[in-house]
């Protein structure tokens, strides 16, 4: 049983950041395997006009798609025998120049692949992006450093379409309808633009971005990519924490085996600068993980706002869907406040006196 006491300090502090600029709005979850809260403070949009926030909220999840959708659709063709993680990827992808990187490489974000597509902005199609990718050289010797790199979950995406068609369509079939999550997605429907937040303000694409996807390369990709595109509500998000919670089940249905689980806790890059998972930040103290987070925690976040932690040890997660790029990149105040709003929210489970 949640302890309401410390969700309402939680929710008056989120309050507080929407008050003082830290984002236009959030919407929260915190969650046990057998229970959950919620909450919705401030804003979708500031400007042209006001626009109150709502559970209901879309948001783009920006990098969240990396952890939430791709390592996933990765771990299922784990499970079902397609790949391994010592598959290399030109096996699947023989365009591809770095004969020897496998997904491994790719998912921890030890490859030494950079971290960008250099001048994707004056490319004039996703071709042409592709195409530097397939030539792209390493910046560092593979495995000996994390270096966080769009272009590895760009190349993962890639392996996910070759072997089941497209990205989208896989993650719809394994992910989002077993986990009935039903507006989580690319491309939102224009009908459901109105739903969406607003994020940043970009004459370059005809003013307020909104229900279109944020991040550049993805945009220019056409909306579907390993690294970013996803759009979901703070409903939809938990449907996922409440199945890693609970081993792998949900709604009485194993998604995850056991085993998937445990391989989620282990860290895959021992000695290196960062504490890596499958996908995820794991226990990594550089991290805004705040100052109660056990040493089985997953965490990532997202440019435009969104985070994600998931305790196994405290046995909770906590979701925070915010549009802090609204109307500006420029406001990097959440870097400060994420540490805070984990240190309240984790606090959540204890026991009420």
């Amino acid at each position: 049983m949640l302890n309401e006491k410390k969700l309402e300090t939680l929710k008056q502090y989120l309050q507080r950041c929407v008050e003082d600029g830290t984002f236009p709005g959030c919407n929260c979850a915190v969650i046990t395997k057998d229970d959950k809260w919620t909450c919705s403070v401030g804003y979708k949009q500031l400007v042209p006009e006001k626009e109150v926030n709502g559970l209901d909220t879309i948001y783009d999840l920006a990098s969240i798609s990396k952890v939430l959708v791709t390592t996933t659709c990765i771990l299922k063709l784990i499970e079902e025998g397609t790949i391994t993680l010592k598959t290399k990827i030109a096996e699947i992808l023989p365009q591809f120049g770095q004969k020897e990187l496998t997904i491994k490489d790719c998912i921890t974000h030890s490859s030494g692949l950079p971290a960008d597509i250099n001048g994707y902005k004056q490319m004039k199609d996703d071709a042409e992006m592709i195409e530097a990718v397939w030539k792209m050289e390493l910046e560092y010797p593979t495995g000996t450093q994390v270096k966080y790199s769009d272009v590895n979950f760009i190349l993962l995406g890639l392996v996910i379409a070759q072997l089941k068609g497209s990205l989208d369509g896989y993650a719809k079939q394994v992910m989002f309808e077993p986990l009935e999550m039903k507006e989580t997605g690319y491309r939102p429907a224009a009908s459901l633009r109105s739903r969406c937040c607003a994020e940043e303000v970009m004459e370059s694409r005809g003013g307020v971005v909104r229900g279109v996807v944020h991040d550049g390369k993805a945009f220019k990709l056409g909306g579907v990519s390993g690294h970013a595109g996803v759009f979901s509500t703070l409903e939809d998000i938990s449907h996922y924490i409440t199945m890693l919670l609970n081993d792998g089940v949900y709604n009485g249905q194993r998604f995850f085996s056991k085993r998937t689980i445990e391989l989620l806790q282990k860290c895959q890059t021992v000695g290196l600068n960062e504490k890596r998972s499958i996908g995820w930040v794991l226990s990594d103290p550089n991290y805004a993980l705040g100052d109660y987070a056990s040493d089985a925690c997953l965490y990532h976040t997202g440019f435009s706002g969104p985070s994600i932690i998931v305790d196994f040890k405290l046995g909770i997660g906590v979701i925070t869907l915010a549009n802090r790029v609204h109307p500006t990149r420029s406001n990097t105040k959440i870097l400060t406040a994420r540490n805070n709003i984990h240190n309240l929210a984790l606090q959540a489970a204890d026991d009420i006196l």
